[in-house]
């Protein structure tokens, strides 16, 4: 039966910083959520595990631009020795998991300590996440390919799906066997890759090739990086690319712009802009592809030829991606813009009309505000003067029968004599118009 000597389950976990829409503060304070949840549940899933001063530091986003938060103890029976590197790379913050047990464990044991760590680490799905990619080592004994391959299989469903993986590809690391898996929006080669399912499986024949292997990690956490931002821009510029289109459609269909309301020109003159708004955004994306592209490939290189110093190393897998980004994705992106920039003149002339069109309404909505204000004032105007002139005493005293004597009658004449002064004034404001005309 395979053996695993140490196994260590690393995550590989990167946030946006900012651009792409995304203020600092913004992405700071989701991203401090993000590790106080991580410092909250290792405390709480392993009392005492933390030291205070780390924890502060861990942090302590504005004066510690890195910090690293180590902890060990014991969680379901398994002895674990913990810690997350905290780094800023670039427009981005880059964390790194890393849980290990320093024993001897069998292919169903993994299993459970792969549950148990996981426990550990950020949710995915937290704001301004841009991926992250696990990656599974230790030291293998007794085993054979075969099971290897198992031992893979039933690590993704415990980590990322339990549907299991789509895709494979194998490589040489430093001597070893390297194994990927990941998924596909639709379980095809080419189609839009899963956020967050990659998955790296290295195991080495002895503790000192380990110890090789795992110091690169740098160069892999530039390297895994580039890759979800190329992946990230990919999905998000086809969803934006769906959206854009679905609301020039719409904008497209309406057979008489100047029938509609006020309320309804300011809306359509507000997507008009949404929509040259999302054609800038898209042209960022592409330029955030094009860029990362080249980046991805030159950490590549670097990391193969760095690490091939220490044994064989071949990743033709990661230039595999590479090919398929400048292939696939950014000819399609490049065509989506291309073909939007073609109704960007048809969509900056009907921004100026509608514009037009909400300053005619917008000033004969105000002349029907002032005329029914003016209205309503000379109606007001001649209840006060009736009421007036109704309550004046009269010179010779009378009988006073009580002290609200008379009043349901003075209001009552206010409030007809205003309302037919209204009336004579509504009727003489339409005349007028009408001759006018």
């Amino acid at each position: 039966m395979l053996e695993i000597n140490a196994p260590n389950l690393y995550l590989f976990s990167y946030h946006i910083k900012e651009g792409l829409g995304i203020s600092l503060e913004s992405s700071q304070r989701n991203y401090h959520s993000v590790l106080e949840k991580i410092v909250g549940d290792i405390s709480r899933l392993i009392p005492g595990a933390i030291a205070r001063d780390c924890q502060e530091t861990f942090l302590d986003l504005q004066s510690e631009p890195t910090a690293d938060l180590k902890f060990k103890g014991t969680l379901h029976n398994h002895a674990i020795l913990g810690r997350y590197l905290r780094r800023s790379l670039h427009q981005t913050y880059a964390l790194i998991f890393d849980g290990s047990v320093q024993e001897r464990y069998n292919a169903h044991e993994v299993q459970s300590l792969l549950s148990t760590l996981k426990a550990l680490t950020p949710d995915p799905h937290s704001p301004d996440n841009l991926g992250q990619t696990w990656m599974i080592s230790g030291v293998w004994e007794h085993g054979n390919s075969t099971q290897i391959e198992k031992l893979a299989e039933e690590s993704y469903k415990t980590l990322i799906s339990s549907e299991g993986w789509h895709h494979r590809a194998t490589g040489d690391y430093v001597g070893v066997k390297l194994y990927e898996f990941w998924r596909t929006s639709g379980g095809k080669t080419g189609e839009t890759i899963e956020a967050n399912s990659y998955l790296l499986l290295v195991l080495y024949p002895d503790r000192e090739t380990f110890q090789a292997g795992w110091g690169f990690y740098e160069q892999w956490q530039q390297v895994l990086l580039c890759r979800h931002q190329i992946v990230w821009a990919k999905a998000h510029s086809q969803r934006l690319n769906e959206q854009l289109i679905t609301h020039y459609q719409q904008i497209e269909a309406i057979a008489d712009y100047s029938t509609l309301s006020l309320y309804h020109l300011k809306t359509t003159k507000d997507a008009l802009s949404g929509l040259l708004t999302g054609f800038t955004t898209l042209e960022k994306h592409l330029n955030l592809m094009e860029l990362q592209i080249d980046q991805y490939d030159k950490y590549c290189h670097q990391l193969e030829q760095d690490a091939d110093g220490l044994g064989l190393t071949e990743l033709t897998f990661l230039n595999i991606f590479s090919t398929s980004v400048k292939q696939t994705y950014l000819p399609r992106l490049q065509g989506d813009i291309t073909a939007f920039r073609l109704n960007l003149e048809g969509i900056q002339n009907l921004t100026h009309r509608i514009q037009g069109l909400v300053e005619i309404r917008q000033a004969q909505r105000d002349r029907t505000v002032k005329t029914a204000v003016g209205i309503v004032g000379v109606g007001v105007g001649t209840a006060c003067i009736v009421a007036v002139a109704s309550s004046t005493p009269p010179a010779v005293p009378s009988v006073n029968t009580g002290p609200n004597s008379g009043l349901p009658e003075v209001l009552l004449v206010s409030v007809i004599c205003g309302g037919v002064a209204s009336l004579v004034t509504f009727v003489s404001v339409v005349l007028w118009q009408k001759l006018r005309k």
